[in-house]
């Protein structure tokens, strides 16, 4: 080959990898690949709770109301927010003299299944119905369908969160005669279409809905055509199981996927500074500190070896989470002294807390009983009863199985041995915790809305039970009366500074008791590609798939 032909040659791969290049850049992106490292153990909106359920959820149903980055209430699905100054909530007084509430909704006149049927009022009833099927909720009594879109909801004592009581709608078109020939609640559970076949369009309302369900495996979802709100851009988009960070990292360099969920659902945080350092080119980042989910230890308080608040109490002080954040994630992590973040209200600065102190947890120990130590240094009781404790987290999680090894280490220190027992996380959220089979902790995040009375994480009424159909959320198993009395009356509170005065009791009896272990506040990093924009909502609060119509490519 002569020198121009060589020179001719080069032009033209010159120009054709140009057009390659041209294409691909003008490509339109309509497909969006989302990584996970959860999946769903179920998909009934009333059945499990759980983060990565909420995540899939989200995108195709719309609660009635959700919050701004303040954490003030707003309407979603409805038209306007229920207020005692504008009516729509009102302070009644019941039949047997006590006070209550009488709550109104009206849902907005745009929102539509996904096979054309409109949202009424009598899918909220309906849903009211499903959920106490399951769990009795403390404080709503009734809902009532008030014509073809409004509701009244009857409180049996006065709650100063009447304002997000409202169920989210279930088709009762679709859904209501498997309810009502269920033999019981378990059952409705089996043959619900929202297990059976989450692919029916009418099952949901929001701006996508599923298309294809492969359970531990992926979900696909493809815009709702009934869906009157801005416009979803991604034609279809996948939420793929990948069961460990180190392969979900992999998958995401590798191209297979476009953008990963936020917070234990994705990446973990070291993964993500690393990749925000070699990785600026192709995605940005924005952090969020978080001020109302929490990473913790759940104790299951019948455990006899845990029973002891002492030991409790000695577990936590053993544990330096100082340099467990500092260590592991360069100080964004912040160390929680309890359940409640100190910028929210009903944080009390004087509430007892726990210093990484390993000579009093022995001392406490060895009042708990527990005087001497086998030839490994584990303590043993005066019945030659080794303490030790099992731990279970979601395997596959690298920062959740190092904040394990620490806590192991740290623990054995003073005479405790810790054995973990990993699971994936469909087995540790859809059977271990939701039965409380586990033996002994659970290291997992709890995420709760701003301002929340923590009434379905430490009521008695929550306790998972055969009763509730095991959809309570107090894993712990904490019953104690003087809790359950706080917690009414946080709720009862319409002043906030009457709210303020008994969360001080319900703080005071958490950090006594103990039936969790606080560990630290996370950072949820949220990744995305530099193609994509939308993702971050700085306006709003919650999980960030509530606005998911807002994702599109620049």
């Amino acid at each position: 080959m002569n020198r121009w032909m060589k020179v001719i040659t080069r032009q033209v791969w010159g120009a054709a990898l140009s057009l390659v290049a041209l294409s691909t850049w003008a490509a339109p992106r309509d497909t969006l690949n989302v990584g996970m490292v959860q999946f769903p153990p179920d998909m009934h909106p009333y059945i499990t709770v759980t983060s990565i359920k909420d995540y899939v959820l989200n995108a195709a149903r719309r609660p009635m109301v959700g919050y701004s980055e303040k954490g003030e209430v707003l309407c979603v699905s409805c038209t306007d927010l229920p207020t005692l100054a504008n009516g729509r909530a009102k302070l009644v007084k019941r039949a047997d003299g006590s006070d209550g509430m009488e709550v109104f909704f009206t849902l907005k006149s745009d929102l539509f299944w996904g096979d054309g049927k409109p949202v009424s009022a009598k899918d909220v009833a309906f849903a009211f119905e499903v959920q106490k099927a399951f769990t009795v909720p403390p404080v709503l009594e009734k809902v009532e369908a008030l014509g073809s879109r409004t509701v009244k909801l009857v409180l049996k004592a006065v709650a100063y969160n009447f304002d997000r009581l409202c169920p989210t709608p279930i088709p009762e078109h679709l859904e209501g005669p498997i309810f009502r020939a269920a033999k019981d609640p378990l059952d409705y559970g089996q043959k619900s279409l929202f297990n059976r076949k989450p692919e029916e369009p009418g099952l949901w309302m929001g701006p996508y809905r599923i298309a294809e369900f492969k359970p531990n495996e992926r979900v696909t979802l493809v815009p709702n055509p009934h869906w009157k709100g801005n416009k979803p851009h991604f034609q279809k988009v996948n939420m793929r199981l990948v069961e460990s960070t180190s392969a979900l990292q992999a998958n995401l360099l590798s191209g297979d996927i476009d953008t990963v969920s936020t917070g234990n659902l994705g990446l973990t945080l070291d993964q993500h500074l690393a990749l925000a350092k070699s990785q600026a080119q192709r995605f940005d980042w924005t952090f969020i500190p978080s001020v109302a989910s929490f990473e913790h230890l759940a104790v299951r308080l019948d455990n006899k070896q845990l029973s002891d608040k002492r030991v409790r109490q000695a577990l936590l002080m053993a544990i330096d989470r100082k340099t467990l954040v500092a260590k592991l994630f360069e100080n964004k992590f912040q160390v929680a002294q309890s359940f409640k973040h100190p910028t929210q209200l009903g944080f009390d600065p004087k509430v007892k807390t726990y210093a990484y102190d390993p000579k009093a947890a022995r001392k406490l120990l060895a009042e708990a009983g527990y005087t001497s130590a086998g030839s490994d240094g584990i303590l043993v009781n005066a019945a030659g009863q080794r303490l030790s404790i099992d731990l279970v987290s979601t395997a596959g999680n690298r920062v959740r199985e190092l904040v394990e090894q620490v806590i192991q280490t740290q623990l054995k220190a003073i005479g405790v041995e810790v054995v973990i027992n990993n699971e994936p996380a469909r087995v540790m959220f859809g059977e271990t915790l939701r039965k409380r089979t586990f033996k002994g902790l659970v290291l997992y995040q709890a995420d709760h809305a701003i301002d929340s009375v923590p009434m379905e994480f430490f009521h008695s009424t929550y306790i998972p039970r055969a009763e509730n159909n095991f959809t309570g959320t107090n894993y712990s198993g904490l019953n104690n009366p003087e809790m359950d009395k706080a917690l009414m009356e946080a709720t009862a509170a319409l002043e906030p500074a009457a709210r303020a005065a008994a969360f001080k009791r319900i703080l005071a009896v958490a950090n006594e008791d103990l039936p969790i272990l606080p560990l630290y506040f996370p950072t949820s990093a949220l990744l995305t590609p530099k193609w994509m924009t939308g993702m971050y909502n700085p306006k709003r609060w919650g999980g960030v798939t509530l606005w998911i119509e807002d994702w599109r490519a620049r």
